[in-house]
């Protein structure tokens, strides 16, 4: 997404992680979310956020 760290929890490590390779992705009830891996155990990490706090993609 962008050069900036992301944080997000991990639920195997029970702490605030990096988050590496977040995607914007949409929900099937039409929220959103950032979706990445663990930076240092791998675990598949989701962190929901506000429509409003993400910018515009333009193609």
């Amino acid at each position: 997404m962008t050069d900036e760290v992301i944080l997000g929890y991990c639920v195997k490590e029970k702490t605030q992680k990096p988050m590496n390779n977040a995607q914007l992705i949409t929900l099937k009830n039409g929220k959103q979310a950032l979706q990445g891996v663990c930076a240092s155990c791998g675990t598949k990490m989701t962190k929901f956020v506000s429509a409003k706090k993400v910018a515009p993609v333009s193609a």
